[in-house]
């Protein structure tokens, strides 16, 4: 459909005025991020053959610079503008710094895991404990490419101290559906357990998350144990 075959209270930015932004579709929320169309196209219809091409936002959220900025009618601008909007998105869902103060650590996990099951790079996640178990905040860390990602265990053991959290728990995604701990990971949980225990944080466990599921690595004195929530 062509923007000017609407009614003026019907275009996108008018029905953002007038109903809110989570009255729009994905289609009118891209026309007013993108703003104009091509000689010959307007914004709607361009916003139509980009969903066609990539099907959802799931979809353009996984699609290179190149591809948006190739795409017939983008251009770099728009695929800049495209690009930093839905790094925003991405951004605001790894942030979780306002967990209820009833959330045990277990729950966090889970749903870390549930939303890692799909993407296709490694993340690092961080959930800063309490002694009865619940979580203080909730960190992404660290954001890598497929075969790894980098921890700063320096700065992670600087923001324990600060929130006075009594227990860690590490949390990465293997984008290759494995939950088997390499040996890298291995080694920075015997790192981790070693450099905390120093600053008496307890290392509750360090997870591997895939395809929704999770696997504790083991390790020695691990603080993690099947039905306990709390820093044991």
């Amino acid at each position: 459909m062509k923007l000017s075959s609407l009614p003026p209270e019907e275009r996108p930015r008018e029905r953002l005025r007038l109903r809110g932004a989570s009255a729009l579709s994905l289609a009118e929320i891209l026309a007013i991020l993108l703003r104009t169309g091509t000689r010959g196209r307007d914004v709607l219809e361009l916003v139509s053959d980009l969903l066609r091409e990539f099907h959802d936002l799931r979809g353009l959220s996984r699609a290179s610079e190149e591809e948006l900025s190739t795409f017939p009618g983008l251009g770099a601008g728009k695929a800049s503008s495209l690009i930093a909007a839905l790094e925003l998105g991405k951004r605001l869902a790894g942030e979780r710094a306002a967990l209820p103060k009833e959330e045990k650590w277990k729950a966090s996990l889970e749903s870390i895991a549930s939303d890692l099951a799909e993407e296709d790079r490694e993340y690092i996640h961080a959930l800063h404990v309490r002694k009865n178990g619940t979580v203080i905040i909730a960190d992404r860390i660290s954001w890598g490419g497929i075969d790894g990602a980098y921890l700063d265990v320096k700065y992670l053991l600087r923001r324990a101290v600060r929130l006075n959290t009594s227990g860690l728990v590490l949390i990465h995604n293997h984008p290759d559906g494995t939950l088997s701990p390499s040996r890298e990971d291995r080694m920075l949980t015997d790192f981790l357990l070693r450099r905390a225990s120093i600053l008496d944080i307890r290392l509750i466990g360090h997870f591997v998350v895939a395809k929704g599921k999770w696997e504790c690595i083991p390790f020695p004195g691990d603080a993690w144990k099947e039905g306990n929530e709390g820093v044991v």
